[in-house]
This record gives C-alpha cells, sequence and structure tokens, in this order.
C-alpha cells in the first residue's frame, strides 16, 4: 500500500484532474463570479456559433413549459431562490412576451409538476395575458412532494402530438430536483417523443441529472444548467428564438385565392354601364 502511494507514475485519465484549483481565479475582492461569468459568456458564444450560417427556422411553434413546483424549489442554494418570487415572476413574463414577439404566429402551454403528477395551468394559446395571469397565480400555491419526469413527459406528448408536423412541437422543463418519481421505464416515453419528433429541453436548477441529458440527446432538444440568476435568464432567453429546421423537410406550398376582374357576362348583365363583377378563384 505504501509502495502504491509513493509510485510517482499515475494513469493518463487522470492527469486531467491534477490541480484542478488552480482554474480557479480571484478577482481582486477575492471572489469567483468573474469566473462564473466567464462560463456563461462561453455558453452564449457557444450557442451563437451553432447559429451562424443560412439556417431555416421554424416560422410555427408549440411550445410546452413544464415548471417544477415540488419541494425542491424551496432550496436556497440558488440566488435570490429558485423560489416563486419578483425575480422569477419579472424573468418569466419576459420569457413569454419575447417568445410571442419573437414567434408571433405560435402557440403557448404551461404545465406544473408536483406530488408525482403533471397538471395543465394553461392550454396551448397565443394570448399573452392569459398565460402572464396564470403565472402570477403560482405565487399561492403550496410546493410539495416529488416531481415525476415521465408523467410530465406522458401528458405533454399526449398534446403535442396530434398537432400537424408543418410545425414544431416542443417541450421545456424547469427541473429544480434531483430525482424523479416515475411509475415505469421512461427509457421507453423518451423513445416514443424521439419517433413522433417532440424535441425536448431541460434548464436545471441544481445540478447536471443524467437522465435529463439523455432526454435532451436523443430529441435535439438544449440541456443547461444554472450558475446565477443572469446564467438562468440566458438559458431561458435562448428557448424563445425559434430551433433550425431539419433540411429533410420539404416546403409545401399552400395555393391562395386572390381576387380578380372577370369579363361582364352579357346574358346575365347586359348593361354596358355595369362594372365588371369581381371573382375569388380559389385552388
Amino acid at each position: 500500500m505504501a509502495d502504491d502511494e509513493q509510485d510517482p507514475k499515475e494513469y493518463r485519465w487522470e492527469t486531467g484532474y491534477e490541480k484542478t484549483w488552480e482554474a480557479i481565479k480571484e478577482d481582486e475582492d477575492g471572489l469567483v463570479e468573474g469566473l462564473v461569468a466567464e462560463f456563461a459568456q462561453k455558453a452564449a458564444r457557444k450557442a451563437a456559433a451553432r447559429r451562424q450560417g443560412p439556417v431555416r427556422l421554424g416560422m410555427m411553434r408549440h411550445l410546452l413549459v413544464a415548471i417544477d413546483c415540488s419541494e425542491a424549489m424551496n432550496s436556497q442554494d440558488l440566488k435570490p431562490s429558485r423560489n416563486f418570487n419578483n425575480f422569477w415572476f419579472q424573468l418569466f413574463e419576459k420569457f413569454i412576451e419575447e417568445f410571442f414577439d419573437q414567434n408571433p404566429l405560435s402557440q403557448l402551454g404551461i404545465i406544473t409538476m408536483k406530488n408525482k403528477r403533471a397538471e395543465r395551468l394553461t392550454e396551448l394559446s397565443g394570448n399573452v395575458r392569459k398565460h402572464i395571469k396564470a403565472i402570477q397565480g403560482l405565487a399561492n400555491m403550496a410546493l410539495s412532494g416529488e416531481p415525476s419526469l415521465q408523467n410530465t413527459l406522458e401528458s405533454a406528448g399526449r398534446v403535442l402530438r396530434p398537432l400537424p408536423a408543418h410545425s414544431s412541437r416542443e417541450l421545456l422543463i424547469l427541473f429544480a430536483s434531483l430525482t424523479t418519481c416515475d411509475p415505469s421505464d421512461i427509457n421507453t416515453t423518451i423513445q416514443a417523443l424521439k419517433t413522433d419528433g417532440i424535441r425536448c429541453s431541460v434548464i436545471g436548477l441544481a445540478a447536471e441529472v443524467r437522465i435529463c441529458k439523455k432526454l435532451c440527446k436523443d430529441t435535439g432538444g438544449d440541456y443547461g444548467v444554472v450558475l446565477d440568476d443572469c446564467h438562468y435568464r440566458a438559458l431561458l432567453l435562448e428557448q424563445t428564438a425559434p430551433p433550425a429546421r431539419a433540411r429533410t423537410l420539404e416546403a409545401g406550398l399552400v395555393k391562395m385565392g386572390f381576387p380578380h376582374c372577370a369579363p361582364p357576362d352579357a346574358a346575365t348583365d347586359p348593361s354596358s354601364n355595369a362594372d365588371p363583377p369581381i371573382a375569388v378563384c380559389m385552388w
């Protein structure tokens, strides 16, 4: 045992974890806030780099937002807090307004997660005031129980699955818990969402959770863990930008009808002074 401790050799995979404290740099006041801001800037630059170049964006979106209302939201590790305070309400109201500003033809709905259940707070609609009023009503909601990620995915799938394929079908989950209480195998549900083309994204308020990362990877969504309030705002507002549309999907043109002048018919209108009728031709 003593020989092993004195052996200077180490595994190659251990070299990346040597003196990790040297990567943490303090500012003049002895704080590491600058490092956190640097991480957030790197993430923003990485997200901007993915959007460079000509990208076809989806004009019509159907987005469901699932909000964790479990007991985990009472934790005070995320400042000012994870709870539904003024900062949270202002941030989410800004998200709703920004979403409809960038996606005027889209619809949004809200789901709450608590007590192992997923309940719809608002249905899919484009009414901004309705969603903001429903969000403000969460101030009186008791945060209790555990969330069920699988029940949330099943509920969202039932809403999004019948929608037409020419619009994007998306689910955004604000997840504060480190655990999920599911009735069966969640991998089957994830595979069903992937088959149906439902894109799932998760914003973690605690730490990285493996099943959330797998969900986002399999369905083509984004996964991020909040570092502070500024990073939280950046991650949430990133979801307002329309996602890139698959290149394999062909653009289906919809033929529209426009009014045009038709020549007067002497049999129906013998008067030469009569104005020519207006006909509407539809395809």
